[in-house]
């Protein structure tokens, strides 16, 4: 059997999977232990621009035959692989288990969560192999990920918060039935742990540390308040308080419901698909990709987190309460149409944990946003280096930002919209 490849000798792939992976593959695939693998498969890498921060990603194509019937298949798939070629992004992947975390994800959590009169929320899982997770690949299928440069409008904004809101009504509808059944009060969090794991979000981890420092610097260079002297000393004196706030939200919350979270809602872990309409590319389905960060939240954050980080600010405020309404009813469709009261989680509850999930939407973006909101060229270049990639994100975020906001005004102003809005909401009202 043979290996081919579209991109032979920039990358070797067997480094991610080998030729016993992809018998493995297919048999999980396929489910049929008729099916054979043909002579050949290929590999090569899922995009030319950098999908994500802290992982390789290749696409698989693999021919194969049932052995009883003759039937040809083609199977693809897509693997999300520990780096091979980045030390810096290898090491925070293991160090935080993130692998590991989205393994038990998929493998465990999501297959208790299902019901098939609830719509898909993310791909297909096919298996695991060493140091790489294999999933149905989307783009197959029609799916593919927006211009992370571009703002969500309300097409795009919609198919999210009902792909969300399908997401959060599986944990209710799940611990609802347990609950029932063992005539107790039942609770995802009950059973499992990883459900209270922190990752990077913790007050002392490097990483946060840098998103929290590196915004700081921002503001005193560069933001509308730069020569207040007396703005500037109580944005100082309040800063690490604020951020340090927003992790508490991000914690089990004992007065309002939790789900099963995302957290990690920015553009390229959502994939849309379209349909045709006179012409014009409408989006009519989308699904989640990367849950390394899922943990239990009340679905407030995931929400006020989608809603921050992909919106412009103006039209995120002038149409918040259409689109929180928006998400509620869908949360009450999918919980009613499986028999459960809608009081489950009242509208007023639910309005104000997204109220209290503002601050957690805004760190979020003010974590994620300098970072993502570049342009490809640039990301791939500078994140794609172990060097680079490792003192940007741990020792030194603060000139990369400066830097990126001397020779970019339109950075500049995009990354200071979210950072000065933390300041008028919770350092200076």
């Amino acid at each position: 059997m043979a290996l081919t490849t579209e991109d032979s000798g920039k990358i070797s792939y067997d480094k991610y999977v080998t030729e016993i992976d992809v018998q493995y593959i297919v048999k999980k695939y396929c489910n049929d232990s008729n099916y054979a693998m043909l002579d050949h498969y290929s590999v090569k890498t899922a995009s030319t621009k950098m999908l994500g921060f802290l992982s390789d990603y290749l696409k698989i194509t693999i021919y194969t035959k049932n052995s009883k019937t003759e039937a040809k298949e083609t199977i693809q798939c897509f693997l999300k692989c520990i780096s091979k070629v980045n030390k810096a992004k290898e090491a925070m992947v293991r160090d935080l288990n993130l692998l590991s975390k989205e393994v038990i994800f998929y493998s465990d959590v999501k297959n208790k969560l299902y019901s098939p009169a609830i719509k898909p929320w993310s791909p297909r899982f096919i298996t695991s192999i060493k140091d790489a997770i294999v999933l149905e690949n989307l783009n197959a299928r029609g799916y593919k990920v927006r211009d992370k440069l571009v703002a969500f409008e309300e097409n795009h904004t919609l198919q999210v918060l009902k792909t969300l809101a399908a997401f959060h009504a599986a944990s209710i509808i799940f611990e609802e039935r347990n609950s029932k059944k063992l005539q107790n009060t039942y609770r995802l969090n009950d059973e499992f742990d990883i459900l209270s794991t922190v990752g990077a979000y913790e007050k002392c981890d490097p990483w946060f540390v840098q998103c929290m420092d590196g915004a700081l610097q921002a503001i005193k260079n560069h933001s509308k308040y730069y020569k207040n002297e007396k703005c500037i000393k109580s944005i100082e004196e309040k800063w690490q308080t604020v951020w340090e706030s927003a992790l508490h939200l991000s914690n089990y919350s004992t007065k309002h419901r939790n789900v099963i979270c995302h957290r990690d809602l920015w553009n390229n872990n959502i994939l849309f698909h379209y349909a045709d309409d006179d012409g014009r590319d409408v989006p009519d389905d989308c699904l989640l990709v990367d849950f390394q960060a899922f943990k239990s939240q009340p679905p407030a954050g995931d929400v006020m987190c989608f809603l921050y980080c992909n919106l412009d600010q103006n039209y995120r405020n002038e149409n918040l309460s259409k689109f929180l309404n928006y998400y509620y009813s869908e949360l009450q469709n999918n919980l009613t149409s499986h028999g459960l009261s809608a009081d489950l989680l009242s509208i007023n509850e639910f309005l104000e944990s997204c109220e209290e999930q503002r601050l957690w939407g805004l760190i979020v973006s003010a974590c994620l946003l300098p970072l993502t909101w570049i342009d490809d060229q640039i990301t791939t270049t500078v994140f794609t280096d172990t060097v680079h990639f490792d003192n940007i994100l741990f020792k030194d975020r603060a000139s990369f930002i400066l830097k990126m906001m001397e020779s970019n005004n339109i950075y500049k102003q995009k990354v200071l919209t979210i950072f000065e809005e933390i300041i008028e909401t919770y350092c200076l009202n």
